[in-house]
């Protein structure tokens, strides 16, 4: 049974709605102007940006004003269905190999690709929407998912945007009393010949990788989430819809979020664009799941306190910790790689270390997927989800525990001097 949101976010939604819709208009005039305006010049990251414009504005936009209208003029929303969830891989597939050889061969790119980078973005994420709300028996309207995926795409990628620009700023206020420690590394030498290499190699790595992985996940769960209570407790009837809700505000975060790595690669490197995009894809699960368990610790707070909620919440930070803790050394070093030309890059140790760090990811991301099934499942039966670690096997952890160093291991040793004498001592070469 479907109940009637508040009147003033349904107006909001509107009024939300109709500037997305604006701006999207003027950005798809600028999106069929630039080839006309620079036809000799190479265009394709402006593109990307105005195709991006174009999506929030054309497609999120209408979507606030439809399902806003009708819910002022009191139509019934029907439950929200998509197609088979293969159906989205399959078409992700194709867009890969028709725009890796559009990137390639160089074929009117900028004309061409921006459509098909804007699938390659968003296919594999709402895949796991279908895949998700049919095991669920389809949980919610078509005006609830609109409206969290909007709120997904907008509110909080505003919020995130904000927190992202002060949180940095306050962790400097708490940091700074001690940065002398910063002085104890100063053998590294900051910017000379060989400085990756005894960065990697020194306790210091450690530092820099706790906030880089840190200082995201933090404001983009928090953030993600900021819809979810707009909708009211008393309007969600069950655990699948909170948990339902929460997956589409996380997908319409993550396809913005994709858009900008996949638009990094596309625009700098284009070999790397279907790489990156297939990697993503795969980890695609991510940002759906961790709104989707956050939402649904909003939902049980009512019933278990607080607790509830803040369980769910360091869940979500963890699991995305663990993501940023691989891809964003992964972007670092493979952008190292790609515009240092000389010096220290990703190319003194060869394709090792990108394998391995891809190798993590696959990995979590199987994890990932296994965790959402484990939750869909349990809420189709009507089990309740105990969102805490402990509901995980010991001997799953230990398996996948083992798994991780068997990969994190490797990594430590490419980046590190004994690299070369283990490469000697497994091909049977002296030391």
């Amino acid at each position: 049974m479907e109940t009637k949101p508040s009147k003033f976010w349904v107006y909001a939604a509107i009024i939300a709605g109709s500037l997305l819709t604006l701006a999207g208009i003027a950005a798809l005039i600028g999106y069929l102007s630039l080839p006309l305006s620079f036809l000799f010049e190479d265009i394709l990251s402006y593109e990307i940006g105005q195709i991006a414009a174009v999506y929030l504005g054309l497609f999120c936009g209408p979507l606030a004003i439809f399902h806003g209208y009708r819910s002022v003029t009191n139509h019934r929303s029907n439950p929200f269905k998509l197609p088979p969830f293969y159906i989205y891989w399959i078409i992700l597939a194709l867009a890969l190999g028709l725009g890796s050889l559009i990137l390639n061969i160089d074929l009117f790119v900028e004309l061409l690709f921006p459509p098909i980078f804007i699938l390659g973005a968003a296919l594999s994420t709402l895949a796991v929407l279908a895949w998700a709300y049919r095991k669920m028996g389809w949980p919610i309207t078509w005006r609830q998912a609109a409206l969290a995926f909007v709120s997904g795409s907008t509110l909080s990628i505003i919020v995130t945007i904000l927190l992202g620009t002060t949180l940095p700023y306050f962790a400097y206020l708490l940091l700074e009393p001690v940065w002398y420690i910063a002085d104890e590394f100063a053998y590294l030498g900051w910017g000379t010949p060989g400085f990756i290499e005894r960065l990697f190699s020194s306790p210091l790595i450690l530092v820099f990788l706790a906030v880089t992985a840190v200082q995201a996940p933090i404001p983009e769960e928090f953030a993600k989430a900021l819809g979810i209570p707009l909708f009211g407790r008393k309007r969600i009837q069950n655990g699948r819809q909170a948990f339902a809700l929460g997956l589409a505000s996380g997908a319409g975060f993550a396809i913005l979020e994709n858009m900008l790595y996949e638009g990094l690669y596309a625009s700098h490197n284009g070999w790397g664009w279907a790489g990156i995009t297939l990697l993503r894809s795969i980890g695609s699960v991510l940002h759906p799941i961790g709104t989707g368990i956050i939402a649904l610790g909003w939902f049980r707070m009512k019933g278990g306190g607080g607790s509830k909620l803040l369980k769910a919440y360091f869940l979500s930070v963890g699991l995305h910790t663990l993501w940023n803790g691989g891809f964003e050394p992964l972007v670092y070093l493979t952008g190292l790689d790609y515009f240092a030309g000389a010096g220290s890059s990703l190319s003194l140790y060869g394709e090792t270390l990108n394998v391995l760090l891809v190798s993590y990811l696959v990995l979590l991301s199987v994890g990932l997927w296994w965790l959402l099934r484990k939750i869909v499942n349990e809420l189709s039966e009507r089990i309740t989800v105990d969102l805490t670690p402990t509901t995980v096997s010991r001997r799953a952890v230990a398996v996948w525990a083992l798994a991780c160093t068997i990969i994190i291991i490797p990594i430590g040793a490419a980046l590190s001097p004994a690299w070369n004498a283990i490469q000697n001592l497994i091909l049977g070469g002296a030391p």
